[in-house]
C-alpha cells in the first residue's frame, strides 16, 4: 500500500513539473522584431542594435583610430595627402604685436578629417551598401572570437552571435515615414531628418560610440558620430575640442552661433570645419541633455539642396516617458516633461 502511494505521488509531481515548463515557454514568447507594420495606434519602439548586453556589442571601427598622425590618407588617384603645416603668424609692432597659430591650408586639413570620418564609405552609397561595410566589422570580430574559442559549443555560440548581430544591423535600417510611428522624433537625432521626404537611416553602436548614417533619395549624405562622454573621462567639451577635434580637423575651426530670430537669444553654439571638397565637419556639445559629444560630417553639395539639419536645443521639445537609453545618453533618463531625473550632469548655460 505504501509503495502504491509513493508511485502515485511521484507521478503527480512529474506531471506538475512538465506542466510548469510548458507554461514558462509560452510566457517567454517575444514580440515581433519589426513593429513598424502594426495596425493599431501603438507607436513602435526604435529597433536596431541590442541594448541588453554590452559584452555583445560589436567593436565597430572608431574614427579616432583613423585620425592618428601616421595614418595614411590618399586622394582619388591614390596619391598620399600630406598634412599642411601650422605656422605662427604675427601682426603689428611693439605692444600691439599679436601672434597666433595658423593652418597653412585649412581646407586640406579638414579634408583629411573628412576622409578619416568617411573611411570605407562614399557619398551616394545606398543603405544596403553601408550595411555591407558595417557587416565586415561583424565578420572581423566573429573571426577573432572563433580563433579564441577552444571548443565546439563556444564556436556554436559565436555563430549564433554573428547571426544576431547581422539581424540587428538590418533592423537598424529605418525609413522615416509618419505612418511607421517611430520614436526618433524625440531623440538625439530628431532634427537630422524629415518624415515622408524619401529619407532613411542606418544606425549602430558600441560601448562608447553611436553612428547614424543618413540617406536622401537612397543616397548617403551625412554621418553623425555620438561619443559618450565616458570616452574621455573627466574632460569637458571645450577640452575635447582643443585636444582632439582641432588636432584632427584643424586648429582654425570657425565658431558658429545660431540665435532665436525673435529675440536674438543664443540657441546653439558649435564648431565648423570646411573641407576643400565642400564637405563640412561640425561638433556639438550635447552632454547636458543626451550625455554625448557629437561630430557630424556632411556632403556639402547635398546639404545645399536639402538644407542644414542642426540640433536646436532652444526650442520646446516633447519627450515620451518611455524614450530610453537607445535614444539618449548612457545614463540619462527623462520624465514625461522632458526633465532629466537620473544621471543628471551639470547644466551649462550659454553666455548672454
Amino acid at each position: 500500500m505504501l509503495l502504491k502511494r509513493s508511485l502515485i505521488l511521484a507521478t503527480v509531481l512529474a506531471l506538475g513539473m512538465f506542466s510548469d515548463v510548458g507554461c514558462k515557454e509560452k510566457g517567454e514568447t517575444t514580440p515581433p522584431d519589426d513593429e513598424s507594420g502594426l495596425e493599431d495606434d501603438t507607436p513602435s519602439s526604435p529597433s536596431g542594435p541590442s541594448e541588453d548586453n554590452e559584452d555583445d556589442f560589436v567593436s565597430y571601427a572608431d574614427p579616432e583610430e583613423d585620425m592618428a598622425e601616421d595614418s595614411e590618407v590618399t586622394d582619388e588617384e591614390g596619391n598620399k595627402l600630406e598634412r599642411p603645416e601650422v605656422k605662427e603668424v604675427c601682426k603689428g609692432r611693439g605692444k600691439k604685436r599679436k601672434c597666433e597659430m595658423k593652418d597653412t591650408n585649412p581646407g586640406l586639413t579638414a579634408l583629411l578629417g573628412v576622409k578619416a570620418l568617411t573611411k570605407g564609405y562614399n557619398w551616394g552609397m545606398s543603405p544596403d551598401d553601408v550595411i555591407a561595410v558595417l557587416s565586415k566589422d561583424i565578420e572581423k570580430e566573429y573571426k577573432v572570437r572563433q580563433k579564441k574559442s577552444g571548443d565546439a559549443m563556444a564556436q556554436d555560440r559565436n555563430r549564433a552571435w554573428k547571426k544576431e548581430q547581422l539581424n540587428d544591423l538590418k533592423k537598424g535600417h529605418v525609413k522615416f515615414t509618419s505612418s511607421s510611428r517611430h520614436k526618433w522624433g524625440v531623440s538625439l537625432i530628431q532634427f537630422d531628418f524629415e518624415d515622408d521626404n524619401s529619407e532613411e537611416m542606418v544606425w549602430t553602436r558600441d560601448k562608447t560610440l553611436r553612428k547614424f548614417y543618413f540617406f536622401k533619395d537612397g543616397e548617403l549624405w551625412k554621418i553623425v558620430y555620438a561619443f559618450n562622454v565616458e570616452k574621455w573621462p573627466g574632460m569637458k567639451y571645450d577640452e575635447v575640442v582643443e585636444s582632439r577635434f582641432k588636432a584632427w580637423f584643424g586648429i582654425n575651426a570657425e565658431a558658429k552661433l545660431k540665435t532665436d530670430p525673435k529675440d536674438a537669444r543664443p540657441l546653439l553654439r558649435y564648431w565648423e570645419w570646411k573641407a576643400q571638397d565642400n564637405s563640412r565637419i561640425r561638433s556639438f556639445d550635447q552632454s547636458a541633455v543626451h550625455g554625448v559629444f557629437v561630430i557630424s560630417v556632411v556632403n556639402g553639395t547635398a546639404e545645399d539642396l536639402i538644407g542644414e539639419r542642426l540640433p536646436n536645443i532652444g526650442t520646446e521639445e516633447k519627450f515620451s516617458d518611455d524614450v530610453g537609453d537607445v535614444l539618449t545618453g548612457s545614463d540619462v533618463k527623462y520624465d514625461e516633461n522632458g526633465n532629466i531625473v537620473e544621471g543628471k550632469p551639470p547644466e551649462e548655460e550659454f553666455d548672454e
